[in-house]
């Protein structure tokens, strides 16, 4: 049963694992960092999250992860991280002019019911 761990717990051996044996051409998926360790997707992701905040240059894309060796390497990644950030923006503006319309209409029943009382 794949378990979801504390990501700071794997963090060393799958970077230590991600330097030894991949790179550019030879990713590994996610699935397969999770069965070397009986671990989640989650735990695998947030594990690799944790590594690029200390600054590795753990890259990605569709084929999987790789221990980046050139800033070429690294571009795919940053431009795919930039934008999930835009998309992320775009969305939380919406969320916000959702809820300020939700606060509008709730603010005018609550006049048209005070109006109808009087």
């Amino acid at each position: 049963m794949t378990r979801i761990a504390n990501p700071e717990l794997f963090k060393e051996r799958i970077l230590v694992h991600l330097r030894l044996n991949t790179d550019v051409n030879h990713p590994k998926v996610s699935r397969q960092l999770q069965a070397l360790w009986d671990i989640s997707d989650l735990t695998v992701r947030q594990a690799v999250g944790l590594l690029r905040d200390d600054g590795e240059p753990i890259a990605s894309g569709a084929r999987g992860f790789f221990y980046a060796t050139s800033p070429e390497q690294l571009e795919p990644t940053i431009d795919n991280l930039q934008e999930r950030i835009a998309v992320m923006s775009r969305r939380r503006s919406k969320l916000i002019g959702a809820k300020n319309k939700m606060r509008e209409i709730a603010g005018g029943q609550r006049l048209l019911f005070t109006n109808i009382n009087k």
